[in-house]
């Protein structure tokens, strides 16, 4: 390989590796300093053309040269970011390699083993440029996906529900579109299935539900303690308007990612539909509880 060929083919290679090291520690980097730590890595490739490149060659000569590419290249303003930086170099460049490697080898490339020791000949342009694309499509696919699974895990919560002695815990979601109130309280309403909640309503209620009459009208069937948790809210909705029953439990609490919220004198509006295809969600949550 000519000397212009390899530094053509490693400063393209180390500025994919500085630019997938930035991606991976979430840091900012210009296009100018990109090229000019790809510049510094191609230029340490060079030592393999030294007659004799001795420490050169070294690790710790290539950790010299991964730090000074990490310096001149992100330049941290503090100390500690200078490991995750370098670690986030190191790999990516693993994920490279051993990309590279597995479509070498497994594309059948020539090997052999001699004197015990196994050899394989060094993959070609054309595969390093394939193993960059597939790392970068791997790397990007996995990054986007852990993304949009934290983004999930901000709007899922855990509801636990508190009334004469039992509990249920539910599955809820954050709905920004949920604007309800409790006509009476002002409290922000949370829309909960009725199956979901069935353990802690009184079974005249129960009944409504399950043989498909009227759940407002079995209000008026309650008497002391029990009537004055309940309550009707009006809905309306693009496809339809009416009245809902809310429930008001003895305790309600918000968990999520171990951390555990009291919402004092929340209010639960109950309805019959599912409130997602699969039936995994019971609870839309109003974004206002968060406050």
């Amino acid at each position: 390989m000519y000397v212009e060929d390899l530094l053509a083919l490693n400063f393209m290679i180390n500025m994919f590796l500085l630019f997938l090291a930035a991606r991976l520690a979430g840091k900012a980097i210009a296009r100018r300093r990109l090229v000019v730590g790809g510049l510094l890595g191609a230029l340490y490739s060079l030592v393999v053309y030294l007659p004799e490149p001795g420490w050169t060659s070294s690790w710790t000569a290539r950790l010299a040269a991964s730090l000074l590419i990490v310096l001149v290249t992100f330049r941290p303003l503090r100390v500690v970011e200078i490991p995750r930086l370098c670690g986030a170099l190191f790999l990516a460049a693993f994920f490279l390699a051993g990309t590279v490697f597995a479509l070498h080898f497994y594309g059948g490339a020539p090997a052999f083993i001699r004197g015990g020791v196994f050899y394989v000949e060094p993959p070609r342009p054309d595969v390093l440029f394939a193993g960059v694309l597939v790392t970068f499509l791997l790397v990007f696919g996995v990054w986007h996906f852990g993304e949009r699974q934290r983004a999930r895990s901000r709007l899922y919560y855990e509801l636990f529900l508190h009334n004469e002695g039992r509990d249920v815990a539910l599955p809820a979601m954050l709905d920004t579109g949920n604007s309800l109130c409790d006509p009476l309280s002002g409290k922000p309403l949370c829309i909960a299935t009725y199956s979901a909640v069935k353990e802690l309503l009184p079974g005249v209620l129960c009944r409504a539900f399950e043989t498909g009459q009227d759940p407002v009208a079995a209000l008026s069937t309650l008497e002391g303690r029990a009537a004055s948790r309940f309550t009707v809210v009006p809905y309306r909705s693009l496809e339809s308007s009416g009245l809902l029953v809310s429930f008001r439990p003895e305790a309600v609490y918000l968990v999520n990612g171990g951390e555990r919220r009291y919402l004092e004198g929340a209010v639960i509006a109950l309805t019959s539909r599912k409130l997602s295809a699969d039936g995994s969600l019971a609870v839309l949550l109003h974004p206002d509880i968060l406050r």
